[in-house]
C-alpha cells in the first residue's frame, strides 16, 4: 500500500484515490487538474508572507494553519513524519522557509518548495534513496494512454509516488535490485524490477475480473459479459437523479423495451403503468411485470428510492423463466443497499425542496361578459333558450373587477405551485463480520390542484453478517406509511367540476359583514354547472388514505464445501389500507345575485364510509449451487436446483352510516337508518420447483437451461401444475484465436446470443373453474317470506390451462474502442391459450365460462447505444462525458380471437393489433350548405354548415356506421431516449430526454365540447372553430351548448383522437461537489448542492394537455408535473 499522503486538500484527494474504489480513472485526472494548475506560482513561494503565533501546537496544527492562510500545501509521508510533536512558533510577515526552518529545527525533517507544493522528507531516508532516480510513464495497452493516478512503491518500503497528468512517475531507489510494485484499479498489479525498467513506457494489463460488470439475474449473480439472455440493467445512483418521489417513474427512458407511462400528477396517486416489451395478453391476467424486491414480491411504489443498488430488467424466457407462471411480461430484480465493507461508518444526508407545476392548463375564457356572449351565441346555435340578458351582460362590462360582478379564474384558484419536501438520512457501515445499512427516508407532496396532499415515511434496515466461516446470514425489513389527502370525487371529477363553473360567480358570496362564509351555487337560475370544489374542500368533504406496507425478509446461505452452497430465504409481507370518506351532514347552497338558499352543496351524498382492507404474504425459497471449473480452467459449470413456496391471503371491510348530529368522524356515531356494511376474503398459493444450469467454455462458448415447475391454487387440479423451461446460447467471438490474431484492438468485445422459452400467467381471477355464487338479498321460498338465498353466476370450466407465452430473442452485444458499447435485439413474443370470457348468447342467462380461447403476439426490436470518452487536451482537459441513446419499436397483433368484437373505440379482430381504434374518419368541417348538399348523407342527421364531416370509406355514397375505418395509434409506434452526461472540476451534468412517437389518445368531455356542464370555451377552439365570417379551413365545429350539436358530432369519429407523440426534456440535473480541502474543514467526506428539473419542455401537437397521459375518455385529468428542485448531498 503507497502510505504517501498530504496535509489537508491532497492528503484528502490521495487518501480518496487510495481507499475509496474507482472505476473511472478520471476521477484521478480530475483531482490532479485541481490541484497542479500553475497560476504565477514561481513567484508565489518568493512573495507570499506568513504570520502565525502558535503555543503548544501540533506540527499538523501549524502545516494546517499555514494552508488555511495561504495556498501553500504539503505532500509528506505520514510514517516517516511526526506530525503529533509539539512545538511554538512565532512569525510575523516571514517567508515559507523562515516558518519551517523554526517549525523543524533539531529535525531530521527536511522540506523543498515547489511552487506552491511542499514535500516534507525524512533526511536519513533521503541519503539512502539518493543513490539513483528511476522515470517511466505508465500506459494503457490497449488505448495507449497514459495511466494517471497509478500507485508506484518499491515493494516492502514505504518510498513511494502516483503518476502525474501524463503518466508518469520518479522514484529514488537504494538499490537496482528494488522490485517496484505498480498499480491501478481495473488494471493487474505489475511488479517489476528497477534495473529492468530500460524503456520509458510501461504497460499494465486489463484486469478483466475487476472490469467486468456484475448483473443480478433470478436467483443470483452473473457477469454482464457472460450473459447469455436480454437482460439490462440501471444503477439507482442513474435513477435517484430526477427529482420525482415515485421509484417506478424513475425509470422512464433508461432501459430499451421497457415502458413506463405516468398516468396522472397526483400525489401518491400517480397512475404508473409498466410494461416490458408491450401488451402480453388480453386476458383478466393484465401486463404487469413481477417486481421482485430482493427476490421477494413487492409494490416498487412504496420503496425509498434512495436505498436502491440497482435494477435488472429481464426481458426475454431465458432471463426469466425461473420464474415461471409469474414471468409471461417480464420480471423486474430491485436490489436495495447494503452496508460498506471497509469497517467504516457513514452517514448520509440527501435532501431536495421542489415546486411542482402544472406542465399545460387549459387556457379558458375567464371574462364574464366574453363569456356570456358566447354562451347565448351557442345556445342560438342549439336552439336553446335561456340566454343571457343583455342588461345583465352590460352590468358585468360596467362593474368590472368588482365582487359582485367578478371575472373569476376557477382554474387559477384551484391549481396553484406546490411545495414538495424529499429528506433521507442514511446510516452505513461495517464492523469485522458484519455490515449494516439503516435508511430514513419523508416525503412531503402538496398537490398543485387544492385539497390533495401525500406524505410518505420509509425505514430501510439491511443488516448482514459472516456468522461462522461457513455460514452468512442476513436480513432486510423494508417499512413504509403514506398518508394520502384527496377529495372524494376522483381526480377527473374534481378537475372538470373546476372547469364546469362560469366566471360570472365565486365559490362564496361576497361578505355582507357577518363573517359567515356561504357558498355559491350559481349566478343565474340558467347556468349550468357542476360541484363546487371549493366549498367541498372547504368543508372537510375529502377522503383521507393511510396505508402501510411492511416486507420482512431472513435470509442464510451456508458453504457445504467448495463450490457447494445452500441458500434459504424465509419473507412476509404485509399491506393495510384504510380510507374514511366523509360527507357529513348537508350544507346550504345559495344564489350568488340574490342570496336566495337555493339546493344544497353536491358532496355526493351524506354520512360517512370507511373502508379497512389487507394483504398478508408469505414466501420461502430454498436452493442448492455448485459451481466447478476443470483443472485446465476450460470448462466451468454452475448447476442450481430450488423450490419455493408462495402463499397470499387478501380481507377487506366496509361500513356506512348517516345521520351523524355532530362532526364526529367515527361509524359508531351515526345513526342506524340506511347503515350498511360488506366484506370479502381471498387465497390463493404457489407451489414450485426450479433449476438452472450454465456452462462455459474458455469464456467463449456459453450455455444457459432453465426450467420452473409450479402448481397454482387457481387452476384446477387437471391443468394445475406446467413446466415452463428456457434455452439460450451465446458465443464470445472476442474470445476466438482468429480474433485475437487479427487486428482488431478496436473491438473489446463481441457476443451473439439467442434464447427460446416458454413463461406462464397465474394473475387469472381468482377460481375462474368453480362455480361462483352470490347471495340474493331476497328471494321468497314459499311464496310469503322473503329470505336470504344464493344463486350461480357463471358457468364454470374444470378443463382451463395456463396461458403460455413464448419468447424467441436474438441479441448482439458489441464494445468498441472501450468507448462505444451497442446492444441489439430481436424478439418475437407469443401468448397462447389466453383465458378468457367464452363468447356465447347472452340468453344463457350466466356469465360465460372461462375458456382458453385466443393468442396474441409482438414482435419488435430494441437498440442501446453509448459512448463515453474523457478529454485529454485543450481547455477542457479532463472532462468526463458519456452520451447514450435507445430505441425500441414493438408490433401487436391478434392471431386468434374469433368472432369480432366492438370495444369502446376500438375493434378486438384477427389480424390487428389488440383493441385498435375503429371509428368514422373525420375529413373536415363542412363549409357552407352547397358543401353539405354534394356530400353523402351523413346517418339521418340534420347536417349543417359547421359540423364535421366524414369520408364515405365504402363509397357507397352515404355515411353510415359500415364507413368506420380502423386507425393506428392505440400502441406506440416506437420509443426512445437521449441521455447525456458530464463532470468536471467538480461540476456534475445530467440530460435526459424522453420520446414517444404515432402514440394516439380519444379524448372527449370537458376542455375539448365547449360548455359542457356550462365550462367555457379553450381559446385554441375559439380561433379554429367555424363561424359564418370565416367557414373554410375550420379546424372545430361552431359552437354549440354542452353537447356539440349533438350526436352528428360526437359519434366516435377521428376528430377527437389526437395524435399524442412527443419529444420532452425528461429531466436536466446541474450539480457541483465542494472541494475536498473545504468538507474536510468542516468534517464531511462529501457535500454537493444541486438543481435538477423535470419537465421542462415538451414538443407536441397533442391538443389535450399533457400527451402523458392514463388513457383513452375525459380530456380532464389531473395534469403532469414540471418540477424545478434544489437539493443537497451531504455525507460525513
Amino acid at each position: 500500500m503507497n502510505n504517501f499522503v498530504t496535509n489537508k486538500s491532497f492528503r484528502s484527494y490521495l487518501d480518496l484515490l487510495l481507499k475509496i474504489p474507482m472505476a473511472m480513472k478520471i476521477t484521478a485526472a480530475l483531482l490532479f487538474i485541481f490541484l497542479f494548475q500553475a497560476n504565477a506560482e514561481i513567484a508565489y513561494s518568493q512573495s507570499t508572507r506568513i504570520s502565525l503565533n502558535l503555543n503548544n501546537a501540533t506540527v499538523e496544527q501549524v502545516l494546517n494553519a499555514i494552508e488555511e492562510n495561504s495556498d501553500f500545501y504539503f505532500l509528506y509521508n505520514s510514517k516517516l513524519i511526526n506530525v503529533d510533536r509539539k512545538v511554538d512558533v512565532r512569525a510575523k510577515e516571514k517567508s515559507i522557509e523562515s516558518v519551517l526552518n523554526e517549525v523543524f529545527k533539531n529535525t531530521n525533517v527536511q522540506y523543498k518548495v515547489e511552487d506552491k507544493q511542499i514535500i516534507l522528507s525524512n533526511k536519513s531516508a533521503t541519503v539512502q534513496q539518493q543513490q539513483k532516480t528511476i522515470s517511466a510513464v505508465v500506459m494503457d495497452p490497449k488505448l495507449n494512454e497514459p495511466i494517471i493516478g497509478a500507485n508506484v512503491v518499491i515493494k516492502g518500503t514505504t518510498n513511494g509516488t502516483i503518476t502525474d497528468m501524463d503518466g508518469k512517475f520518479t522514484l529514488t531507489i537504494s538499490s537496482p535490485n528494488d522490485v517496484i510494485l505498480i498499480s491501478y484499479i481495473g488494471y493487474i498489479p505489475l511488479e517489476i524490477k528497477a534495473s529492468d525498467i530500460k524503456d520509458s513506457k510501461i504497460f499494465l494489463k486489463d484486469d478483466t475480473q475487476k472490469l467486468e460488470e456484475i448483473v443480478v439475474v433470478g436467483y443470483g449473480t452473473q457477469k454482464k459479459l457472460n450473459l447469455t439472455g436480454a437482460v439490462a440493467a440501471v444503477s439507482g445512483e442513474a435513477m435517484t437523479k430526477r427529482p420525482v418521489v415515485n421509484p417506478t417513474t424513475m425509470l422512464q427512458g433508461q432501459v430499451p423495451g421497457l415502458r413506463v407511462n405516468q398516468g396522472l400528477g397526483q400525489p401518491g396517486g400517480e397512475s404508473v403503468s409498466i410494461r416490458v416489451r408491450g401488451q402480453g395478453t388480453f386476458s383478466s391476467a393484465g401486463s404487469d411485470p413481477l417486481i421482485l424486491i430482493n427476490g421477494v414480491p413487492g409494490d416498487l411504489n412504496n420503496l425509498d428510492p434512495s436505498v436502491i443498488e440497482s435494477v435488472s430488467v429481464l426481458k426475454d424466457a431465458a432471463s426469466a423463466s425461473i420464474y415461471g407462471a409469474r414471468a409471461a411480461n417480464g420480471v423486474i430484480l430491485v436490489t436495495t443497499k447494503q452496508g460498506s465493507g471497509d469497517q467504516k461508518n457513514r452517514i448520509a444526508y440527501h435532501g431536495n425542496l421542489g415546486v411542482h407545476s402544472p406542465t399545460k392548463m387549459f387556457d379558458i375564457v375567464t371574462n364574464s361578459v366574453e363569456y356570456m356572449e358566447l354562451a347565448n351565441l351557442a345556445k342560438t346555435n342549439s336552439g336553446l333558450g335561456d340566454k343571457y340578458p343583455q342588461e345583465e351582460i352590460d352590468k358585468y362590462r360596467n362593474n368590472v373587477g368588482s365582487d359582485q360582478y367578478p371575472n373569476f379564474d376557477w382554474i387559477d384558484y384551484m391549481f396553484n405551485p406546490a411545495l414538495v419536501q424529499n429528506h433521507n438520512l442514511s446510516l452505513a457501515g461495517s464492523s469485522e463480520k458484519s455490515t449494516y445499512n439503516v435508511a430514513l427516508n419523508y416525503v412531503n407532496q402538496d398537490g398543485t390542484l387544492r385539497g390533495y396532499n401525500y406524505k410518505k415515511y420509509n425505514m430501510t434496515v439491511d443488516l448482514t453478517s459472516q456468522a461462522t466461516s461457513w455460514m452468512r446470514v442476513g436480513t432486510y425489513i423494508g417499512l413504509k406509511y403514506g398518508d394520502k389527502m384527496q377529495t372524494r370525487q376522483n381526480q377527473d371529477v374534481a378537475f372538470l367540476s373546476t372547469l364546469s363553473q362560469a366566471p360570472t360567480y365565486m365559490p362564496w358570496l361576497p361578505d355582507d359583514g357577518s363573517g359567515i362564509v356561504r357558498w355559491t351555487n350559481a349566478a343565474y337560475d340558467y347556468e349550468s354547472h357542476n360541484k363546487n370544489m371549493p366549498a367541498i374542500i372547504a368543508t372537510g368533504t375529502v377522503k383521507p388514505n393511510q396505508d402501510f406496507d411492511i416486507n420482512g425478509q431472513i435470509w442464510t446461505e451456508i458453504t457445504l464445501a467448495k463450490g457447494l452452497s445452500w441458500y434459504t430465504k424465509g419473507a412476509a409481507r404485509l399491506y393495510s389500507n384504510k380510507w374514511k370518506d366523509w360527507r357529513g351532514k348537508p350544507e346550504p347552497l345559495y344564489m350568488f345575485h340574490t342570496g336566495i338558499k337555493k339546493g344544497e352543496l353536491d358532496k355526493g351524498g351524506i354520512g360517512l364510509s370507511e373502508g379497512d382492507e389487507r394483504l398478508f404474504y408469505t414466501n420461502l425459497y430454498s436452493y442448492l449451487k455448485y459451481d466447478f471449473t476443470t483443472p485446465g480452467k476450460d470448462h466451468s459449470f454452475s448447476i442450481m436446483a430450488g423450490y419455493s413456496q408462495e402463499n397470499e391471503k387478501y380481507q377487506s371491510l366496509g361500513a356506512y352510516r348517516r345521520d351523524y348530529p355532530f362532526e364526529l368522524q367515527t361509524i359508531d356515531a351515526g345513526g342506524t337508518t340506511g347503515w350498511s356494511n360488506s366484506g370479502s376474503e381471498r387465497e390463493w398459493a404457489l407451489m414450485s420447483g426450479f433449476g438452472r444450469l450454465n456452462y462455459n467454455f474458455k469464456d467463449r462458448y456459453l450455455l444457459e437451461v432453465n426450467t420452473r415447475y409450479d402448481g397454482s391454487s387457481r387452476i384446477s387440479e387437471k391443468g394445475r401444475w406446467g413446466i415452463f423451461p428456457s434455452f439460450s446460447l451465446g458465443w464470445r467471438l472476442t474470445e476466438e484465436e482468429f480474433v485475437k490474431k487479427a487486428d482488431l484492438s478496436w473491438l473489446s468485445n463481441a457476443k451473439l446470443r439467442g434464447s427460446w422459452g416458454q413463461l406462464g400467467n397465474q394473475n387469472i381471477g381468482f377460481y375462474p373453474y368453480q362455480a361462483m355464487i352470490s347471495s340474493v338479498s331476497s328471494y321468497p321460498f314459499d311464496k310469503k317470506n322473503e329470505s336470504l338465498a344464493y344463486t350461480q353466476t357463471a358457468y364454470a370450466n374444470q378443463d382451463i390451462k395456463w396461458e403460455t407465452t413464448t419468447i424467441t430473442d436474438l441479441g448482439v452485444d458489441l464494445q468498441l474502442f472501450n468507448r462505444l458499447s451497442i446492444t441489439f435485439d430481436w424478439y418475437k413474443k407469443a401468448t397462447t391459450d389466453i383465458l378468457r370470457g367464452s363468447q356465447v348468447s347472452y340468453l344463457l342467462g350466466l356469465s360465460a365460462p372461462t375458456v382458453n380461447n385466443g393468442s396474441l403476439e409482438n414482435q419488435g426490436v430494441e437498440l442501446a447505444l453509448n459512448w463515453s470518452d474523457r478529454i485529454k487536451e485543450g481547455p477542457m482537459k479532463g472532462l468526463d462525458y458519456n452520451v447514450g441513446f435507445f430505441f425500441d419499436r414493438s408490433r401487436n397483433k391478434l392471431t386468434k380471437f374469433g368472432d369480432v368484437e366492438y370495444s369502446g373505440y376500438g375493434i378486438l379482430q384477427e389480424g390487428l393489433p389488440y383493441g385498435e381504434y375503429y371509428m368514422l374518419d373525420c375529413i373536415g368541417v363542412f363549409a357552407d350548405q352547397a358543401e353539405v348538399a354534394a356530400s353523402p348523407k351523413q346517418f339521418t342527421d340534420n347536417t349543417q354548415p359547421g359540423d364535421l364531416k366524414y369520408r364515405d370509406a365504402n363509397g357507397d355514397g352515404k355515411i353510415n356506421n359500415d364507413d368506420r375505418v380502423v386507425m393506428s395509434g392505440r400502441f406506440p409506434g416506437f420509443e426512445y431516449s437521449i441521455n447525456l452526461g458530464a463532470s468536471w472540476k467538480g461540476f456534475d451534468l445530467t440530460v435526459l430526454g424522453q420520446g414517444v412517437s404515432d402514440k394516439k389518445y380519444y379524448i372527449d368531455g370537458w376542455g375539448v365540447q365547449p360548455f359542457r356542464q356550462g365550462s367555457a370555451p379553450t381559446k385554441e377552439y375559439l380561433q379554429g372553430m367555424w363561424t359564418p365570417e370565416k367557414p373554410n379551413g375550420a379546424k372545430h365545429p361552431k359552437l354549440y351548448w354542452d353537447n356539440l350539436g349533438g350526436g352528428k358530432n360526437t359519434r366516435t369519429n377521428s376528430y377527437f383522437l389526437r395524435d399524442a407523440s412527443y419529444f420532452r426534456l425528461k429531466n436536466l440535473t446541474l450539480g457541483y461537489s465542494i472541494p475536498k480541502q473545504i468538507t474536510d474543514k468542516a468534517g464531511m467526506s462529501r457535500l454537493r448542492v444541486y438543481f435538477s428539473a423535470d419537465n421542462l419542455l415538451t414538443l407536441t401537437n397533442f391538443e389535450g394537455l399533457d400527451p402523458e397521459r392514463g388513457g383513452d375518455g375525459r380530456a380532464a385529468q389531473y395534469p403532469q408535473n414540471r418540477i424545478v428542485s434544489f437539493g443537497l448531498n451531504v455525507e460525513f
